[in-house]
């Protein structure tokens, strides 16, 4: 009997290749899957949702939720956080590293240096501020009543209005506003023109209930004042405290900060899109001019208004161990 004919050389090593090239894939693919993506994390309403999408490979994002989103320890991993400066003070500067972008910190303009100069030297390094929004008030019209004229932050004690004004739930803010009104009573007076105070919820409360003036970081009503004929919304000029949106890298991660997904906020065209939804990033005002094209008119002067506006804006630092307890008992002795 004849022996059955061998495999052709050539088919036997295409086969082999082919098995090689299989096992080789499926090994990349057991390493993938075993090797953690770098994740940043942060509440789900800290970005733009317009720039968290454009996140890119093989980064991810992760929320964190509760009361006390950023107490440690975190989620593993954590690469990058975004934070508000309201949230601020629930870190301490061993939590983290260099943010090490001197590129990033290169482009920011005047108001984003102010930012860290004026910051506490040991955080100086470890933050990075990609966006700011002031605080506005945000009047809700009745009928055919227009809002008060603007008297600055006085007009939040207007004795019209009191009993229907929203206020952030925030002691500091709302020591820091009394303090630029004049008024010696003005924290007191402020706290009695309270229907409630209610960061998250603002909005709400003025389009759906009683009260008729609210006060908002910009960013955050934007899109209400572009769809509701009924609102209205006032910068002070005598300036307005700030609403910062900072990135932070934690002390134990080795993953480089995504700096080429911050350059894309601050570039046209994601730029402009983030200028028409009230989230400024704080780059020179010249660069932030030639893109705010896309701005609504009746609202440019919000997001661009006059160089002398910013000037007199202020950041809320967080407080040492001896002004906490001022401030406690101020906000103490102002009870109505």
């Amino acid at each position: 009997m004849k022996a059955a004919p061998s495999s052709p050389p050539l088919l036997r090593r295409r086969t082999l290749l082919q098995i090689g090239a299989l096992g080789l894939a499926a090994g990349l693919a057991g390493c993938a899957q075993g090797r953690s993506r770098p994740t940043l994390r942060a509440p789900a309403d800290i970005l733009p949702s317009l720039w968290r999408r454009q996140l890119p490979a093989p980064w991810r994002f992760e929320p964190l939720s509760g009361s006390t989103p950023f107490q440690t320890p975190w989620p593993n991993p954590t690469d990058l956080l975004a934070l508000t400066d309201g949230w601020w003070s629930s870190l301490t500067p061993d939590q983290l590293q260099s943010v090490a972008a001197p590129a990033l910190a290169a482009r920011l303009g005047a108001l984003g240096q102010r930012f860290l100069e004026d910051a506490p030297p040991e955080w100086r390094s470890k933050l990075l501020p990609v966006g700011v929004s002031p605080y506005v008030l945000v009047f809700r019209r009745e009928g055919r009543a227009l809002p008060p004229a603007d008297d600055g932050w006085m007009t939040l004690l207007d004795p019209a209005l009191k009993g229907k004004v929203l206020l952030p739930a925030s002691p500091r803010l709302l020591i820091s506003l009394a303090d630029h009104m004049d008024r010696s009573d003005g924290l007191r007076r402020l706290r009695q023109a309270a229907i409630s105070f209610d960061d998250r919820y603002g909005l709400n409360w003025l389009l759906q209930g009683d009260a008729r003036v609210a006060v908002l970081p910009l960013q955050r009503c934007m899109q209400a004042l572009k769809r509701d004929p009924r609102l209205t919304a006032v910068l002070p000029n005598s300036g307005s405290p700030l609403h910062w949106t900072l990135l932070a890298r934690p002390a134990d991660t080795a993953e480089p900060l995504p700096q080429a997904w911050v350059s894309e906020a601050w570039t046209p065209p994601l730029l402009t899109r983030l200028l028409a939804q009230g989230w400024i990033p704080p780059l020179p005002r010249e660069e932030l001019l030639e893109a705010g094209g896309r701005i609504a008119t009746d609202l440019r002067d919000l997001v661009l208004p006059p160089q002398e506006v910013w000037l007199r804006a202020w950041t809320l630092y967080p407080p040492t161990a001896a002004e906490v307890l001022r401030l406690q008992q101020r906000w103490s002795t102002s009870a109505p």
